[in-house]
């Protein structure tokens, strides 16, 4: 009860007291001492009976406010208890995260070592010139890429010129290779793979540009075969696949199921420092496994050695596909490759449309099917190509037709507004 009600209440018990003086008084015809007297005593009594109400009310009042109170407790218990265990399971998560993160660390960093020490031998050594019929087969392992070579409409680069000397031109391309990699002016390009008929992004295959200091781009027409030269394929191989993580883990879990095919040379899979470290690091980011597919040429596919075998199946056991390319002929095992953990096969147009080898173009998809392999055809330049192919069921097509390869963060923008690219 607040003090105004007490004053009012108290008021009201003195009036009441003295109309009971005055009652006693007048009506019953007492003294008036002995009328003030009844009326003292009345007005006492009325006192304790308001101080007993008012006792009552904040007895009430106070049990009320206890009750708040211990609702109040237990819920502070509860969030004390539920902050305690999500303090416990965030330590758990980061000491986890920290460990991962770690030996993901530690994997990339070892193979970046093996990028840095790649050019710096192949910086001190001389260029050498394949003689071999071994070096003429890894000579000729780029060729896709070298078919992919120079965009439309864009032309070589002058100081790389007719009237260079073979040898002057290798020399600087050399030069200009080794200082790219060393300044990081080593670019990822992505070319996208469709969906047919209706040409939606279905996947990408990444290429590598070189550019010189004075911003003109090096294409594998002219690189590469310097590169096969030098020893340093292999590295632009291991670049490019840093490059690809690198645009994966910027996009994040948006646009899933697309994955990026990331191409793998002879060089790199024979090399004995890169290809172990390669796998460990592959092996430390299976997370990976639904976004990067490896592709390798028909005729290295056709002749893996028992080590790269070895890896390759470490690698597909945790969940990562591969890809066949460069198909000189249809000789294809789809029972062997999908048991090597192969899903697709990509196949040139020209090649298709010829379909030399036992197996004829109109079965090919049907038997890759039925062992969970997909078939692209690449290399599409015309609309006639495409109704030929859509006549055998082939529903993947890559090829300047559908687009050019364009360098990542171009694609990232395009993303942004058509969200059909990454």
């Amino acid at each position: 009860m607040s003090a105004l009600s007490r004053v009012l209440w108290t008021v009201t018990g003195g009036i009441l007291a003295v109309a009971a003086s005055l009652l006693v008084h007048r009506l019953l015809g007492y003294d008036p001492i002995f009328a003030g007297l009844v009326g003292v005593i009345a007005f006492l009594i009325y006192l304790q009976l308001l101080a007993a109400v008012d006792w009552r009310v904040e007895r009430r009042a106070l049990e009320h406010r206890m009750m708040a109170l211990h609702a109040d407790y237990q819920d502070a218990v509860t969030a004390v208890e539920d902050t305690r265990q999500d303090i416990q399971t965030l330590r758990r998560e980061v000491a986890q995260g920290g460990k991962l993160s770690s030996s993901e660390l530690i994997a990339e960093l070892r193979v970046l070592q093996t990028l840095l020490s790649q050019v710096a031998q192949k910086s001190a050594s001389p260029m050498r010139t394949p003689s071999t019929l071994s070096d003429r087969l890894n000579h000729t392992a780029s060729a896709h890429a070298l078919d992919h070579g120079v965009l439309k409409g864009e032309k070589i680069p002058p100081a790389f010129g007719a009237a260079a000397t073979p040898d002057t031109e290798r020399r600087e391309i050399l030069g200009v290779m080794h200082h790219a990699l060393e300044e990081n002016r080593i670019d990822l390009y992505l070319q996208p793979i469709v969906r047919l008929p209706s040409r939606k992004v279905a996947h990408y295959e990444a290429f590598s540009r070189v550019r010189d200091d004075k911003g003109q781009i090096i294409f594998p027409r002219q690189f590469l075969p310097v590169a096969e030269e030098s020893g340093l394929v292999g590295t632009l191989d291991n670049l490019l696949l840093f490059r690809c993580i690198q645009v994966i883990r910027r996009l994040g879990p948006r646009r899933p199921g697309v994955r990026f095919f990331c191409n793998i040379s002879s060089r790199s899979l024979d090399d004995e420092d890169f290809f172990p470290q390669f796998v460990d690091f592959m092996s430390n980011n299976a997370d990976l496994n639904d976004r990067l597919t490896f592709e390798f040429a028909q005729d290295d596919v056709r002749r893996h050695s028992d080590d790269v075998a070895r890896g390759l199946a470490t690698l597909g056991r945790q969940g990562f596909r591969f890809s066949m390319d460069q198909v000189r002929d249809l000789d294809i095992d789809a029972q062997s490759l999908a048991l090597r953990h192969f899903s697709f096969v990509k196949i040139a147009a020209d090649v298709f449309r010829a379909g030399q080898g036992p197996l004829r173009r109109a079965d090919l998809k049907g038997i890759l099917a039925r062992h969970d392999m997909e078939l692209i055809v690449d290399k599409i330049e015309d609309e006639g190509t495409v109704i030929d192919i859509l006549e055998d069921g082939v529903e993947l097509g890559q090829g300047y037709l559908f687009g050019e390869p364009r360098p990542s963060r171009d694609s990232a923008a395009a993303a942004d507004d058509a969200r059909d690219e990454p």
